[in-house]
């Protein structure tokens, strides 16, 4: 019996092969340079089709990989076994609580519907349209982080099957070893079915976007080398160097231009936000203006990030200190008065919160990072996938100098080295780490990255 007729008969609702109705829907993601096209796709309709996937999947052998909404593809799959859980999206709102219910397949857009209208504040990404769990599971680094710490840290508990101890959830109270590893580990434990998430009272943020014109990039960047890092504790701020298009989605001031984008969101109000703030409006003339009071939904409109699903090439490091050397490497890394393959240079600064994690510890690494720098080619169908990817590894490289040890996991991408995922974690929590996925994963169903070893798939 082939393993489709197999899950078939052992109840999953349903089991999609390629040329089905619903397979191409299933397999898509939002990084379309990345081919997904496993022989057998599990389209989970409840959290009982993942515990029977597993159980055939496992006594066939194989390898299962999980899709998620495709923000974080970095490998291809042309055969095996996949299951999506894009079915498992309700969203369920305790506003007594001050909690969410997140099912595995949805993204923070919905969250952010469910959640607002009460006045509460998920602690989301910069990106709404990224998939919720697998932010999670990676720690996740909001627009808010150097107030709001990592968005793992705001986790109550996984909802997860697993292949030794099928469907659990894991918290602080109950296999604490499994929710230690689950906030920050990524991945190699199971399938997430849903997420419970603690919820802040908030409406509003003061924050918004300050864009200046390309020559103004050194001047721009010198003085957030300093003022980013110094900002209080309540304050988060980024900066991005851009390559726009030329797109009616885009204000007039910017659209098809090359700009220095400097991304600030505050819990201050009034003149304190306003005076943090202030300090980069004088260094130049913004083009473009955003920042002010902003309701908590909108506050994806910060970055601005892609909606559109697009081929993503990327690729990240962590900063060890933003000093004039960095500086002037990051300028001519990013190039603005040229034109190269590029679309974005980001950094993104953290501070104490992003630091500090939850009392009991979790897996999230390279906590102690100052700055993260970020790179991303151009999605121009022009370009071939080798230009993007060499033109990223250019910039990652020109900053090796200055780069710590340990990366983000959720930043990794493409362009980086076949490591770089291992490298997301210590020694030490590696040490920590790998007896945990061989406890709840025995046999491998879910491969993983071990310290010096090629990544899978982390979508």
């Amino acid at each position: 019996m082939d393993i489709a007729t197999a899950l078939t008969r052992a109840g999953v609702s349903s089991v999609l092969e390629p040329g089905d109705e619903g397979y191409e829907t299933a397999v898509a993601g939002f990084d379309r340079s990345v081919l997904f096209a496993p022989d057998i796709v599990i389209d989970a309709q409840t959290p009982a089709d993942v515990s029977i996937a597993i159980e055939v999947v496992a006594d066939r052998g194989e390898t299962l990989t999980v899709m998620g909404a495709g923000h974080g593809r970095l490998h291809g799959v042309r055969d095996g076994v996949a299951i999506t859980l894009r079915h498992l999206d309700a969203v369920d709102v305790t506003v007594t609580d001050r909690t969410a219910r997140v099912g595995a397949g949805s993204t923070w857009e919905p969250v952010l519907a469910a959640t607002v209208p009460h006045g509460l504040a998920p602690p989301c990404g910069s990106a709404p349209g990224v998939g919720v769990v697998g932010y999670l599971l990676g720690g996740g680094l909001g627009p808010l982080a150097r107030s709001a710490g990592f968005s793992s840290d705001h986790v109550r508990s996984f909802d997860i099957v697993t292949p030794a101890h099928g469907p659990i959830t894991a918290c602080e109270d109950d296999h604490a070893d499994l929710f230690w590893a689950l906030r920050g580990g990524k991945g190699g434990f199971g399938v997430v079915t849903s997420v419970t998430i603690d919820l802040r009272e908030m409406t509003h943020v003061y924050g918004g976007g300050l864009y200046f014109s390309a020559e103004d990039a050194s001047e721009v960047l010198t003085s957030y080398a300093d003022w980013a890092p110094s900002l209080p504790g309540s304050s988060t701020a980024s900066i991005a160097l851009l390559r726009l298009p030329p797109v009616a989605e885009l204000p007039d001031a910017i659209r098809g231009r090359h700009v220095v984008h400097v991304r600030f969101a505050s819990l201050d109000r009034g003149d304190a936000a306003q005076a943090q703030i202030d300090e980069i409006r004088g260094v130049a003339q913004p083009v473009l203006d955003t920042v002010g009071d902003l309701p908590y939904g909108q506050l994806g409109t910060i970055h601005g990030d892609p909606r559109d699903p697009m081929a993503v090439v990327s690729g990240t490091k962590s900063l060890a200190t933003l000093d004039a050397g960095t500086v002037d490497a990051v300028l001519g890394a990013a190039d603005l008065e040229a034109d190269r393959p590029l679309a974005s240079v980001e950094i993104r600064t953290l501070g104490r919160a992003t630091r500090l994690g939850p009392s009991e510890g979790d897996a999230v690494g390279g906590r102690s990072t100052p700055h993260l720098f970020n790179v991303y080619g151009a999605p121009v169908p022009t370009l071939t996938d080798s230009d993007r990817i060499d033109a990223v590894r250019g910039a990652l490289a020109a900053v090796e100098p200055w780069c710590a040890p340990v990366t983000l996991v959720n930043f990794v991408g493409r362009a980086n080295g076949a490591d770089a995922v291992a490298q997301s974690w210590t020694a030490e929590q590696h040490d920590r780490l790998d007896p945990i996925r061989a406890r709840y994963d025995p046999e491998g169903l879910f491969p993983y990255a071990r310290h010096g070893a090629p990544a899978p798939d982390i979508s």
